[in-house]
């Protein structure tokens, strides 16, 4: 009787060491699941609020207002996220882009760059410095002027939207650094959409 109360004493702090074993494993495991669940769920958020800035873009062409349009899209593409994202999103590029992807040469990059400033307290206010609006003075100064692009049948210019971005792990659980992102974009998550414009001229020539 007693053999028998020791070997079951025995199972049990045999079960108890391999517990202590495998728990902490297992809390990694979910631990990590939930911090690579919600970087994807952010990628993905960011990535396809890019997409729909650029196709916007593309589909304004050359109107003056392409570019606030297309980052008012962003903007809709981001409630998702915490304060619509702006405690993320570092830069927003919208540039002519080469046949690589790349921005293109005009003088000097094509790229126009853009920050999320939002002001809570001034609903109003644009939420891009500098703001592109052009009803909102002093009219802003493009390196890629919008009404300059190329939207003619034959010969139309590519659009490239970029979003640099941050990330901070939750939980910390996971034994990576967090994506801080510095200005000029540094250290950054980005995310590229790249389409051609849409003619706007429809085989006129």
């Amino acid at each position: 009787m007693l053999t028998r109360a020791r070997k079951r004493d025995g199972e049990q702090g045999a079960a108890l060491v391999e517990m202590a074993i495998v728990l902490p494993i297992l809390v990694l495991l979910v631990f990590g699941i939930i911090e690579f669940g919600m970087a994807f769920n952010k990628r993905l958020t960011i990535g396809n609020a890019t997409q729909s800035a650029a196709r916007v873009a593309t589909a304004v062409a050359n109107n003056k207002y392409a570019d606030i349009t297309a980052l008012r899209t962003l903007e809709q593409g981001l409630i998702s996220l915490p304060n619509n994202g702006r405690d993320v999103i570092k830069s927003v590029w919208i540039y002519k882009a080469a046949p690589d992807g790349s921005p293109a040469d005009c003088g000097g990059p094509c790229i126009n760059k853009y920050t999320y400033s939002y002001n809570p307290f001034d609903p109003t206010a644009c939420k891009w410095t500098p703001c592109p609006d052009p009803d909102v003075p002093p009219a802003e100064t493009f390196k890629w002027d919008p009404e300059k692009r190329n939207a003619t049948v034959g010969n139309l210019d590519v659009l490239g939207v970029r979003v640099y971005f941050s990330h901070k792990w939750i939980t910390g659980a996971v034994p990576i650094l967090d994506v801080k992102c510095e200005l000029p974009p540094a250290g950054c998550w980005a995310d590229t959409a790249i389409m051609r414009l849409e003619p706007q001229q429809l085989g006129v020539g």
